[in-house]
């Protein structure tokens, strides 16, 4: 099975193959060209809780443990060939108040949250809009991680 990306409602079961599922999500981003040589890294959030307080003497450390909440998702894809109106959708979205979202890469699937503020930006590339009427976008994702499903 080839890495396939994309962001779904969470009304349905978590599923690592969303496009097939039934019943489909109401909500279905499917990023249509496959970031593959963007830069992803579903590791991107922090590791682990605690602190290190100095005191006279030493130091005392302190271990609060590791919690999925701490997570983060980073998608950056230059330059793509996806429709203006999976954009649209992406930017719609992001936009919602409290909205929670399943992402799936094809191994693995989180219940997300995006970041705000900036857990969505999208750039229009004018030169292919006007010179072939292409749509080429380029854009950055930070989602958060609520909890890892599959």
């Amino acid at each position: 099975m080839a890495v396939k990306f994309a962001l779904y409602s969470t009304e349905i079961a978590a599923t690592l193959d969303p496009w097939n599922a039934s019943p489909a999500p109401a909500t279905m981003i499917d990023f249509d060209e496959d970031p593959i040589f963007g830069d992803y890294d579903p590791e991107a959030g922090v590791s682990g809780r605690g602190s290190r307080i100095r005191t006279l003497g030493g130091a005392v450390d302190q271990d609060f443990g590791s919690f999925p909440e701490d997570g983060a998702i980073k998608l950056s894809v230059q330059d793509a060939y996806i429709p203006a109106a999976t954009m649209a959708a992406l930017k719609t979205a992001f936009e919602t108040v409290d909205g929670e979202y399943r992402f799936t890469d094809s191994v693995n699937c989180w219940k997300v949250r995006f970041a705000k503020p900036d857990g969505c930006k999208i750039r229009r590339n004018l030169f292919w809009k006007s010179a072939k009427n292409a749509d080429i976008f380029s854009y950055d994702l930070i989602l958060n991680v609520v909890s890892k499903d599959i």
